[in-house]
């Protein structure tokens, strides 16, 4: 009689270890962010960060907010089609799961490029709002130990490998979360600004597309031309 008391709880102590054994799997398949071809992102490799809606312009690369602030570079959307952006790599400085980036969960973001045009950091972060627009940029010039930098990756609609950027101002209150959008920068480009809320409205659906073949490669080049050309043209004739 006690060997069949006995038996009863382990039995169910089993059979609940078990189905949160399948919880959790089942979870890790959902958690897994993946790039557009459906692979799960990885730490510390090479990625296009596109827009999702499907329209022809191209991938975000950095250029200056504007006249006042040539050496700080925003983050904006090339209306180039055949340009598909400047290659970033995400890290995980607090979350250490394997190299798989998983969704929800606090990371940076940093361009990769042998050329830079200023002394900042490639490492993105969200700006104090501007005195001028009362915008809050998304910039470069972050460090992987500070909150400003740290973003999060956040399921978009019901498209498939679809994505928006968001930043948690506060981790206390529901609307300290903020979603990443953009508006028209100084120059007529969408820029990536920090919105008011995490509606999905106002969010900047995004794909990412593994950086991987010689023709990357060569459309990375030619991002890192048109970078510095704009740079110095703006810098130097305000164009």
């Amino acid at each position: 009689m006690n060997n069949n008391k006995t038996a009863i709880p382990f039995l169910l102590i089993s059979l609940f270890l078990l189905v949160s054994a399948a919880a959790v799997t089942t979870g890790a398949e959902v958690k897994h962010v993946k790039d557009a071809n459906g692979n799960p992102i990885q730490r510390q490799t090479l990625y296009f960060i596109q827009p999702a809606s499907g329209k022809k312009e191209g991938g975000l690369v950095p250029t200056s907010i504007d006249l006042a602030h040539l050496c700080q570079l925003g983050i904006v959307q090339t209306v180039l089609p055949f340009q598909p952006g400047l290659p970033i790599t995400f890290s995980t400085p607090f979350f250490d799961r394997g190299n798989d980036i998983w969704i929800n969960t606090n990371l940076t973001i940093a361009f990769e490029s042998l050329i830079w045009p200023c002394p900042s950091s490639k490492i993105w972060k969200v700006e104090s709002s501007s005195s001028c627009t009362n915008k809050r940029y998304v910039t470069t010039g972050g460090s992987s130990s500070r909150k400003d930098s740290f973003f999060r990756i956040q399921k978009y609609g019901n498209e498939q490998n679809t994505y928006k950027l968001v930043h948690y101002q506060s981790y206390s209150a529901i609307n300290g979360i903020k979603s990443v959008g953009t508006t028209t920068s100084f120059y007529g480009d969408p820029i990536l600004v920090l919105n008011d809320d995490d509606d999905d409205t106002d969010a900047f659906p995004v794909k990412f597309r593994k950086v991987e073949t010689s023709t990357d490669n060569l459309f990375q080049n030619f991002s890192l031309r048109m970078l510095l050309k704009l740079v110095f043209n703006k810098l130097y004739y305000g164009k």
